[in-house]
């Protein structure tokens, strides 16, 4: 794949140039992260890896059913004010990320949020999901009390 074949998937709604300034730098960051771990792919590699994830993405987090909002890729304002941080970290819940399909150390990654990205870490798809689970069977028990609440 030479570099100009890299157009950004529809839904995304990127410039060519800007998704592939994302590609590069998520293919770099899971790149060295897993070379640490005992990974042995190349850069070149993850990003064609990357690329095929996001245009087999149809921009819904395969987990939650949401959209998913490429658009904060493109801005990044250092002179927001409090309330439009606020609004803008609330829309970056919705960013895509980058993350291994089965948690091993190979080119084989898929597109979901921040959002599910931070709060699946590093389990597996069915760790996460039986997570999940539990949480709706132990909340759904408790009347969906506050979290952190004395029992």
């Amino acid at each position: 794949m030479t570099p100009s074949d890299y157009a950004p998937p529809s839904w995304m709604e990127l410039k060519p140039f800007i998704y592939k300034q994302w590609l590069q730098r998520q293919a770099l960051t899971v790149t060295k992260r897993d070379r640490k771990r005992g990974g042995s792919y190349r850069v070149k590699d993850a990003m064609d890896a990357i690329h095929a994830a996001a245009h087999q993405s149809d921009g819904i987090d395969p987990y939650d059913g949401q959209p998913m909002n490429a658009s904060l890729l493109e801005t990044k304002n250092p002179t927001l004010s409090t309330s439009q941080e606020a609004d803008q970290l609330a829309l970056a819940r919705r960013c895509p990320m980058v993350k291994h399909t089965r948690g091993a150390l190979i080119c084989d990654f898929e597109i979901m949020s921040r959002q599910t990205a931070d709060a699946k870490g590093g389990m597996s798809t069915e760790e996460y999901i039986e997570h999940c689970r539990a949480v709706v069977r132990y909340r759904g028990k408790n009347d969906f009390k506050t979290a952190g609440s004395v029992h």
